[in-house]
């Protein structure tokens, strides 16, 4: 029998800082598989903390993650631009253009964008293990339910934020370097939607993977230091049809909770957030931003 998949990020964490992640998982007995990009220079405790909880740990080489953020950092992208359009012809060609894509992704891009990457290679390497998987961040993630209870066979679920594009400065600021100004005006007026959190049968998440992948290369010549151009390419995608079968589920009626705010849901006796169906809210993100909010999942 298949199973289900929980993959993020989190090369640049200690246990601490994300430790409810894992917890939360244990509390609602998860029984899936949960896999996470670390670097291979993880520390001790963080590596034996993740262990301890059975996450499959795909190591990511530390010089990759420095030399990318030093990349970035430094600004050659302004006079690269031209170099990055010339590799990306060259590379986008040949029955192997994915993987040559992928490397070049690796290279250039924030682990907030490569990640998709290394996520691609690891379902390629085990695409016959798992029916649906759910790509999140980490940090900021936990769980109150299983979020793959509910969902029938074929399914690739993106999940709106509150604010439109328009009063989403980041979003908007990433589908203009990522895109043009024309691309941004076309969907200013739609609801900015989240990277953080995906869901997806097995297939589907593939073709989305594969596609942020060539996307993202593609506009390697309008990043910027600025970490979170995946949110951009997510949004163009999704606006132009590139997921045609796809549903963008409205925040918080789905799987997901951006908790942008706490005005669309309510916090139960029992300690656990709901949506206005009264329906408990699988996976929360964003619950960081209110230290104050006393969830059963933290308990």
């Amino acid at each position: 029998m298949k199973k289900n998949l929980i993959i993020g990020a989190a090369t640049g964490y200690k246990y601490e800082p994300m430790k409810y992640f894992f917890t939360s998982l244990k509390k609602i007995n998860f029984d899936g598989d949960v896999a996470i990009l670390v670097s291979d220079k993880i520390d001790e405790d963080t590596k034996n903390n993740l262990l301890a909880h059975g996450v499959i740990l795909i190591y990511i080489k530390s010089s990759s993650i420095s030399f990318s953020r030093k990349y970035a950092q430094s600004r050659l992208w302004k006079i690269h631009g031209l170099p990055h359009k010339l590799l990306f012809k060259l590379l986008n060609t040949g029955k192997n253009k994915l993987s040559k894509l992928s490397k070049y992704v690796k290279i250039f891009h924030l682990i907030s964008g490569s990640r998709y990457c290394y996520y691609y290679d690891y379902l390629l390497a085990n695409k016959n293990k798992y029916k649906f998987i759910l790509t999140t961040d980490v940090r900021d993630v936990i769980f109150q339910a299983d979020p793959f209870a509910a969902l029938n066979d074929d399914v690739l679920h993106f999940y709106e934020q509150d604010d439109a594009i328009r009063n989403n400065s980041y979003t908007s600021y990433w589908l203009k370097h990522g895109f043009g100004k024309k691309a941004l005006a076309a969907v200013i007026d739609k609801k900015s939607i989240c990277s953080g959190t995906t869901i997806g049968s097995i297939d589907n998440m593939m073709d989305y993977l594969e596609k942020m992948i060539i996307v993202q290369a593609q506009i390697t010549p309008g990043i910027t230091g600025l970490g979170g151009f995946d949110q951009g390419v997510h949004n163009y995608m999704i606006y132009n049809n590139y997921f045609p079968g796809a549903d963008v589920i409205k925040n918080p009626t789905g799987e997901v909770v951006t908790l942008e705010n706490l005005d669309t849901v309510t916090l139960t006796d029992n300690q656990e957030l709901v949506n206005q169906y009264n329906k408990v809210i699988p996976v929360v993100h964003l619950y960081d931003r209110y230290p104050d909010l006393k969830l059963k999942a933290l308990l």
